[in-house]
């Protein structure tokens, strides 16, 4: 069982009883939630790789810990104050692997867990700071920007935000992640024009250049963010770069078994037993889509429980910061779309810290968008 998983069950189950309160009340999410965890647990009985399950456990016990109990505001507050915090330094180390790679090696090595270190930043090579994986790399500095963005619609936009957002933007261009890239410069029109209370358009326009401002001035600083438009130049008329391979084979676990799948991570085992390899090595990467792998794994009844607790979640912070566009409200909304559209070509929750993440934002609307259905006061 791998150190992180023991450490981030421990954390949330520590916090939840820390918290001295009781379960959270029924609510329709809590219920989906729920009811997609034992959905999970169901299919262990025959699911096609029950080493990879065994080791995804902690975090789905993690997360199911996060939701079932509640938490009080000021634990929200120290929670927002702390991830502030730990953005920030790996933001810092992204930039010293980027200036000084050696040295980050010797610092940070042995926080790697047994990744691989991606030091090399002057041959293309991604940077991932202290998530020493690109696509986790990326996928952080989406929550920061998600953060940023609610603190710009909510007080305004000033110097020092700016000269943030090219730094957390410099940061999500060395990844070289296109789409968790595209998604934060559709997501801040959006908001613009949902959340402004006048002048939409003109403000939307505005936030936009003011964006590619900081997208210029920090390409004149740091060259190596030109990365993420290397790879979007670089797709040789394949923009989803070979991605479609598997989804074909998760079309075909789907139809072999439409209704409740093949089972939770046993995706990587199917296309194994295929044949396929990459670079000469067993596939591990899953399907780079959680709709179809969930499809594929937990059948028509998995994906209807997440498409709806997604739509929840959506739907409901959208109405909630409409009416209160506060920074938590904002917050939760950026990162429920940001797991949305992230999902169609990523793993969101096949990686632990995305899947932590879906587990604190379905929290969140427990907390406050339905307090009468959700935690009791």
């Amino acid at each position: 069982m791998k150190p992180v998983a023991l450490l981030m069950i421990s954390v949330s189950l520590f916090l939840s009883l820390a918290s001295k309160r009781r379960f959270s009340k029924g609510a329709p999410l809590k219920y989906l939630f729920c009811a997609f965890v034992f959905l999970i647990g169901f299919s262990f009985t025959y699911t096609g790789d029950r080493s990879a399950f065994k080791n995804y456990i902690p975090y789905i016990l993690a997360a199911l810990v996060i939701v079932l109990f509640e938490y009080d505001d000021y634990f929200y507050s120290i929670f927002y104050k702390l991830f502030n915090l730990f953005f920030w330094i790996f933001i810092a180390s992204m930039y010293l692997e980027l200036l000084n790679p050696g040295l980050f090696r010797s610092v940070f090595s042995f926080l790697s867990l047994g990744k691989n270190l991606v030091v090399r930043s002057t041959d293309g090579v991604a940077i991932a700071g202290l998530a020493f994986e690109k696509a986790d790399a990326a996928f952080l500095c989406n929550l920061g920007l998600g953060v940023l963005f609610a603190k710009i619609f909510n007080r305004g936009l000033n110097l020092s935000q700016l000269f943030q957002l090219g730094i957390v933007f410099g940061a999500l261009m060395m990844t070289g992640k296109r789409t968790l890239f595209l998604i934060p410069l559709v997501s801040i029109v959006a908001f613009a024009l949902f959340f402004s209370r006048s002048h939409r358009v003109a403000k939307a326009m505005a936030v936009l250049l003011a964006v590619f401002v900081c997208l210029a001035v920090t390409y004149t600083f740091v060259p190596q963010v030109s990365l993420v438009f290397e790879r979007f130049l670089a797709d040789n008329g394949d923009p989803l770069s070979g991605r479609e391979v598997f989804w074909t084979y998760a079309m075909e676990m789907f139809r072999s078994s439409p209704l409740l799948g093949e089972g939770f991570l046993s995706f990587n085992a199917y296309v194994n037993s295929r044949g396929f390899l990459y670079y000469g090595e067993p596939w591990q990467f899953q399907a780079h889509n959680v709709y179809l792998q969930l499809l594929a794994e937990l059948g028509i009844v998995g994906l209807l429980l997440f498409v709806s607790m997604l739509a929840i979640l959506i739907f409901g912070f959208g109405r909630s910061a409409k009416k209160d566009p506060n920074i938590f409200n904002l917050t939760a909304f950026y990162w429920a779309v940001l797991i949305a559209i992230y999902s169609m070509t990523g793993n969101t929750i096949y990686y632990a810290c995305q899947l932590m993440v879906f587990a604190v934002v379905v929290n969140i609307y427990l907390k406050y968008i339905s307090p009468r259905e959700g935690y009791s006061k």
